[in-house]
């Protein structure tokens, strides 16, 4: 017989659309919420159960959906949090926290960093500023947008890169005046170079252990659920030994996209796209808790490298090309989508966004209309947008992949830097217009861009102020605050993190909202947004009490 449970006197946020309302009960039979509403009527339901019940006195707890990370990468995440940390930090500050970490460790083979900010370096980075502290082993520091990563002449030696290695496809090894290597490679350069190389230095155990890490983490801080943007065979892999060894499930609930090089030949793209779709139809037994939902396909860069293709130039005057040339781009997502792929096209810049678009319109027009929500394709960031880019968005049915942490202000003087802070600046991250356009809308992490917890998230889309940093104050400047008409209110935000990412990886008939026959997946927190303000979502991870999943509570603080 299946256990019911009855939590009272709460202030439950079912992420329902069109409910905006604070409930005070919920009933819960086995996995799946029976009803939510007051205390007499959900009292009044389990009555009417005819079996026992166990009564939870949430006390006035607010109670929310359990969270679905909307874009992530789990491996890199759990890879991040053992990293060294140089986010905000100077070329000299930098230099120091090498020389520290190779002092307590004299005997590791490598130094890993992340988390570079281009404006807090104070010049251009350069491996000979690597050298200085460190030759004898590779060093590698990821970006903070992880669309760079800054390489000593180690590393360089071991890719074997040299300065007579030609760019890759979409990807730039860069150099100096001299023409010699600097160090940093941008875009295919690291992913294409950077990643397979630590990808085989990584243990099947320790690749297992940075998946354990990210899930108690996620458990922690009320995330239920998450969908992996750049999935490759060696994680993979190790996502299917979790779901094996915990008896046909995962702690957390992953949708993953297949990541897609452009590089080869039509049929080498092809092949790709029919890899994934072999993974999708293997792994559907796995459903929910392990599946394939489509591919991810990288088509520009990022504003803080000038790499996102923009339809205007970068304040030094250069144009960004795509990097994935337009016809090859509509013909794979017309191939994904021909054999049900959910595409997820990572676009930026303006005009990649366009592309993603036509791209998009294609393969509707080579493939045939479907019914609603059939055809479920997604941009993921959404930075240099238009107004005509973002109706015509909503009219197609494509998600918007949105990441708030993105505009923290923590992150953005060089973005604006970038951009000449001209007019395009005064349109920077503008989520409400996806609001207005009854636009699809998901948010996530993009992790480890930036740290995985959500509630800064929502609190930076609310305010547009630092969710990481509470000591960083408001801006002063009328431009910026003027952006403050772009923000989403605190019940959107939350459903976007819940409802609406839940529906972006086709999740939604199960999770994403509390609503009778759907999974009991909530978390119960020790604050309150709703009734203390919003700062309070600063601190908001560290105040998740418990997070259930499928009507069981699977982490608490005590």
């Amino acid at each position: 017989m299946s256990s019911t449970k009855l939590f009272v006197n709460g202030r439950i946020f079912t992420s329902r659309p069109g409910d905006e309302s604070l409930h005070q009960a919920m009933l819960v039979e086995g996995d799946k919420v029976m009803c939510v509403g007051t205390n007499e009527h959900v009292i009044q339901k389990a009555s009417q159960a005819g079996s026992s019940t166990e009564k939870i006195d949430l006390n006035g707890s607010v109670v929310l959906p359990g969270i679905v990370d909307g874009h992530t990468h789990l491996v890199m995440l759990g890879a991040a949090l053992n990293r060294i940390n140089t986010i905000g930090l100077s070329i000299g500050q930098i230099q120091t926290a090498l020389s520290d970490a190779r002092k307590a460790e004299p005997n590791v083979k490598k130094l890993l960093g992340r988390s570079f900010l281009f404006n807090a370096l104070g010049k251009p980075p350069h491996r000979k500023h690597l050298d200085e502290v460190v030759r004898d082993i590779p060093v590698f520091i990821d970006s903070a947008d992880l669309h760079s990563c800054w390489l000593n002449t180690a590393a360089l030696n071991v890719l074997g890169i040299t300065k007579d290695t030609p760019d890759p496809k979409g990807g730039s090894f860069e150099k100096d005046t001299d023409g010699e290597l600097t160090g940093l490679f941008l875009e295919t350069a690291v992913v294409d170079h950077v990643w397979p190389y630590l990808a085989a230095q990584l243990t099947d155990e320790k690749r297992l252990q940075y998946l354990d890490d990210v899930f108690k983490s996620y458990l922690a801080t009320g995330v239920t659920g998450a969908t992996e943007m750049a999935l490759e065979g060696l994680d993979l892999a190790a996502l299917e030994t979790i779901y094996n060894r915990n008896g046909g499930k995962l702690p957390i609930r992953i949708s993953c996209h297949w990541i897609v090089s452009p590089n080869g030949s039509a049929e080498d793209r092809a092949e790709r796209v029919m890899e994934a779709v072999k993974h999708k139809e293997r792994l559907a037994s796995h459903a929910p808790w392990l599946r394939i939902a489509g591919i991810k396909i990288i088509a520009d860069g990022v504003v803080d490298s000038c790499t996102a293709y923009c339809s205007k130039a970068y304040h030094d005057g250069t144009f960004a090309k795509p990097i994935w040339p337009r016809e090859e781009l509509l013909e794979t997502v017309a191939l994904a989508d021909k054999h049900g792929l959910q595409v997820a096209v990572h676009a930026i810049g303006d005009a990649a966004i366009d592309m993603a678009l036509d791209a998009f319109e294609y393969a509707i027009n080579v493939n045939g209309e479907r019914p609603k929500g059939a055809r479920l394709h997604r941009i993921e960031h959404l930075e240099v947008v238009t107004r005509e880019s973002i109706i015509r968005l909503a009219k197609l049915g494509v998600v918007a992949s949105l990441q708030p942490v993105h505009a923290d202000p923590i992150y953005v003087p060089n973005w604006r830097k970038m951009l000449s802070e001209d007019e395009r600046c005064d349109r920077a991250f503008p989520w409400s217009e996806y609001v207005e356009a009854d636009a699809l809308m998901a948010f996530g992490s993009d992790a480890p861009t930036a740290p995985h917890h959500c509630f800064p998230n929502i609190y930076t889309a609310t305010t547009r102020q630092s969710g990481l940093d509470a000591s960083h104050p408001p801006s002063t400047d009328e431009r910026i605050k003027s952006l403050s008409r772009f923000c989403v209110g605190l019940e959107k935000a939350t459903q976007n993190y819940t409802l609406g990412s839940a529906y972006s990886c086709q999740s939604s008939a199960y999770c994403g909202s509390l609503e009778p026959g759907k999974s009991a997946d909530f978390c119960i927190l020790e604050i309150d947004p709703f009734k203390n303000g919003l700062e309070t979502l600063r601190e908001a991870q560290e105040g998740v009490r418990e997070t259930w999943l499928c009507g069981e509570r699977v982490w608490s603080k005590v």
